[in-house]
């Protein structure tokens, strides 16, 4: 039993990835990360897609952004946050295009806005806050991404 344990855990080590500086390891070509800066356009040279989680920094050391890369693009869950390193907003991707529930968040930590995305545009009922948290602005979109109906608050 002892063994297993060890072999298990051994093969789990292995197979988790250290996160990796998108600005100092990874190379956007064609809207894919991949490893090396020599992208060709003969696929079989570009082996190098990158698979595994990934995190950007702003210019003052706080961190930008985080999250998965599957098969050279942004997928799952993502978070940005400013360069006070404040929480900007939280979502998902789905190759490179936002996809499902969006928020965004306020300097204070209040929401500043939540929607849902399908394949990076947005759809359906959005709504917009200020920064004491009070509605605003409720928008409606169509499966196209386009506003159909918009209400404003007092």
């Amino acid at each position: 039993m002892k063994k297993i344990f060890i072999f298990s855990m051994l093969v789990f080590i292995g197979c988790s990835k250290t996160p990796v500086d998108m600005d100092e390891k990874l190379f956007d070509r064609g809207g894919r990360y991949i490893t090396r800066p020599d992208f060709s356009s003969m696929w079989f040279y570009n082996l190098k897609v990158y698979n595994g989680p990934a995190f950007s920094m702003h210019k003052s050391g706080e961190r930008k952004e985080k999250g998965d890369i599957v098969n050279g693009a942004k997928s799952g869950s993502w978070s940005g946050w400013d360069e006070k390193g404040n929480l900007k907003y939280k979502g998902d991707y789905l190759d490179n295009k936002e996809e499902g529930k969006w928020m965004g968040y306020h300097v204070n930590g209040k929401t500043k806005y939540e929607g849902l995305y399908k394949e990076g545009k947005q759809i359906g009922k959005w709504k917009y806050f200020n920064k004491r948290g009070k509605l605003t602005t409720e928008e409606e979109y169509s499966s196209d991404g386009k506003v159909i109906k918009s209400k404003n608050f007092k």
